[in-house]
């Protein structure tokens, strides 16, 4: 009988990036939040996707978002 595989465990690192991201959503509500009571336009709330689209310019890695190519692994250049 097969065992099937477990599921793999988020590494380390997953979370710190989701950290990362809850961190710039709760910015941009609080931006969001203090803005519109102080104002009265809801157009405050455009800052949570702003912050998370700054937050993603300077925090994110998008190699992380790439799949490990095997040329690159083998030293081969890509076709």
């Amino acid at each position: 009988m097969q065992v099937p595989d477990l599921p793999r465990v988020a590494s380390p690192n997953h979370a710190k990036r989701l950290a990362w991201l809850l961190a710039c959503v709760f910015a941009g509500l609080i931006i969001a939040i203090t803005g519109s009571s102080l104002s009265g336009s809801s157009v405050w709330y455009a800052a949570i996707p702003a912050v998370v689209a700054v937050g993603w310019l300077f925090l994110a890695d998008p190699t992380k978002c790439e799949p490990p190519s095997h040329d690159r692994d083998k030293g081969t250049p890509g076709q």
